[in-house]
């Protein structure tokens, strides 16, 4: 089935800038981490599982941009990306809402930190984080608007 939000999801992503990819990933991180809440809640334990994936790979995918040897900001958000990873994992696991509200809340600060970034001019941008490559899930096959689904705005992924 055709969905009639890709090509839209595709150009916002393609146009964005580098900052603006991320902020789009951290959306839709969200969005996912917010579903498998509410998935939990009403019991629906696959549903909960599969977005809880999702999310996962969003964040595995943020944490692959990092280039590790350009400073301490990319160390520190190396070691962010892998307590969200495990908080997750663990909220996944023991299907218990508490991990992942405590990995939402994180990725919400990040996301506020980002979009204050990526609101800046290029010039600036490159000043403030030399350190980020470029998100490869953006340079693969697949298309990041299946990373982030449908609709992955900040405002409808916070409960």
């Amino acid at each position: 089935m055709l969905d009639p939000t890709a090509t839209y999801r595709t150009s916002q992503v393609v146009s964005a800038s580098r900052a603006g990819q991320i902020v789009l990933l951290y959306q839709g991180a969200i969005r996912f981490g917010a579903q498998h809440l509410a998935w939990l809640e009403r019991h629906e334990i696959e549903r909960a599982h599969r977005s809880s994936i999702r999310c996962q790979e969003i964040v595995t995918a943020l944490r692959g941009s990092l280039d590790l040897s350009a400073g301490p900001i990319a160390i520190q958000l190396d070691q962010l990306y892998d307590y969200v990873l495990r908080r997750l994992v663990a909220g996944n696991v023991s299907k218990d809402p508490k991990p992942t509200e405590d990995a939402l809340k994180v990725l919400r600060g990040l996301l506020d930190a980002w979009q204050e970034l990526a609101s800046r001019p290029a010039s600036a941008i490159a000043e403030a984080a030399p350190e980020l490559e470029p998100v490869p899930s953006l340079r693969a096959p697949m298309p990041v608007g299946s990373l982030v689904g449908a609709g992955s705005y900040a405002g409808s992924a916070r409960r």
